[in-house]
């Protein structure tokens, strides 16, 4: 904690604004168990007071299965709010030799809430992946993709900052010859009418979208050759969806790129799409901007504002710079911090939670262009990456406020770190990290402000 050098009065203390202190008040912690495949488990978005929400693996008659629990965090209370019985833990880990039957969960990609579930269920008996919605309260899932496992390695998913979109193949890879990305309305998973589209070339079939993007590979707005997608995600942009890329030049530059659904487009159930004489590239609407004095990172780093309009994006280990969405991309740099960012946070004051790195086993000697040697998606945790590729024993969690002041000291030795998130109202930070046993076993740390 860092603490007042003197007390404060009563009045001063009560008209204090949550983003204005910066001294963490009380400190909590909760562990649980869920699953390894989950990059994320804990939220607080839409909680209340001293509740975070958590989804845990739950033990019934049945077996073991994922709960949505409510749970004080002061004394460890919870209430289960409801619970994923179709994902059941026998279907977690792939097994040794597999039989005809045989699924296994391959990840799973909660939206910002934790309500729903993108869940990607692969055989490799059958070479098939298959990729289901789950929604809290529903049934059964909604089937979104099912096609050949080769076909969809680079297959990757995306959840809107405010929930509302998701798409199960951000990157277009699912239909090759177009880069088609569909979009779906996530609070449309109980009306949804099960009409589906085909493949032919992938022998694959998808559910029929609400709206449907295309990756910027097949724009065709720039003369510059991008040797690989790093990574592509999904923000609100009123009642549309927008899709922002970001492609990594062969002279390590980075450019970023902005596809929204075009103006008064309508998306009716029929392979039309599919057909590449029927593509929507005519009107497509696009802006690109290369990251400014861009360093190279290991791994795509980046964030949204809450507000969806702006993004945050690390040119550099510990340089970072912020990217404006209109109808051309702006860009600027943010500031400079004294060390390497293990994982940050764009606040709606202006400011910037960042966690340090501090110590690692070889000193950051390592070349940070080098690729990882694991395939990366954001549905994966960065910072549990980031661990493994820089070798970080520990890092020290400080709030910038927004302008050139020194950072304020929130937590020390941070371990372990999966992902941060900040409550505006209440003045919470919730850091969640896994235990040494493995990924499969959490813990949570709140901070109050």
């Amino acid at each position: 904690m860092l603490l007042p050098q003197a007390a404060s009065s009563g009045d001063e203390a009560e008209n204090r604004t949550a983003t204005g202190d910066f001294t963490v008040k009380k400190i909590y912690t909760y562990t649980y168990d869920t699953l390894p495949q989950l990059g994320k488990s804990a939220f607080l978005s839409g909680c209340g007071d001293n509740e975070i929400h958590i989804l845990s693996l739950g033990g019934q008659e049945s077996g073991e299965v994922l709960e949505y629990r409510e749970v004080d965090y002061r004394y460890g209370f919870y209430d289960v709010a409801g619970d994923f019985w179709e994902i059941r833990e026998e279907l977690s880990d792939p097994p040794g030799e597999e039989m005809a039957k045989d699924l296994y969960i391959e990840r799973i990609l909660p939206s910002p809430d934790g309500k729903q579930l993108l869940v990607y269920i692969r055989s490799s008996f059958w070479d098939r992946l298959i990729v289901r919605l789950y929604t809290l309260g529903e049934a059964e899932p909604l089937l979104l993709y099912e096609g050949t496992s080769e076909a969809s390695d680079a297959i990757r998913g995306s959840f809107s900052p405010d929930g509302r979109w998701v798409t199960f193949d951000a990157g277009g890879a699912s239909v090759s010859f177009n880069r088609l990305v569909p979009v779906y309305d996530c609070s449309r998973t109980a009306s949804r009418d099960d009409a589906f589209w085909w493949a032919a070339d992938t022998a694959a079939r998808l559910l029929a979208p609400d709206q449907a993007l295309y990756t910027p590979s097949l724009l065709h707005t720039t003369d510059k050759s991008f040797s690989q997608l790093w990574d592509a995600k999904l923000y609100s942009d009123g009642d549309n969806a927008g899709l922002i890329s970001l492609f990594q030049e062969s002279g390590s530059s980075l450019c970023i790129m902005e596809n929204y659904f075009p103006p008064g487009q309508e998306i009716t159930p029929d392979a039309s799409l599919l057909d590449e004489a029927g593509a929507l590239l005519q009107g497509m609407a696009s802006a690109q901007t290369l990251l400014p004095d861009y360093q190279g990172t290991p791994l795509p780093h980046y964030k949204y504002s809450s507000d969806g309009a702006v993004i945050y994006c690390l040119s550099g280990p510990a340089t970072l710079c912020r990217l404006v969405i209109a109808e051309d991309i702006e860009s600027e740099t943010v500031r400079d911090f004294p060390d390497f960012i293990w994982d940050f946070l764009p606040l709606p004051s202006g400011g910037i939670l960042a966690a340090l790195v501090q110590e690692t086993r070889d000193a950051f000697e390592q070349n940070v262009n080098a690729s990882p040697g694991a395939q990366y998606s954001q549905e994966d945790s960065i910072p549990a990456a980031l661990q493994e590729y820089w070798g970080i024993l520990s890092a020290d969690l400080y709030l910038y406020p927004e302008g050139d002041g020194e950072g304020y000291m929130l937590y020390k030795n941070l371990l372990n770190l999966i992902s941060m998130e900040y409550d505006d109202e209440t003045g919470r930070i919730l850091l969640e990290t896994y235990e040494n046993q493995g990924t499969g076993h959490r813990r949570c740390i709140v901070l109050e402000l």
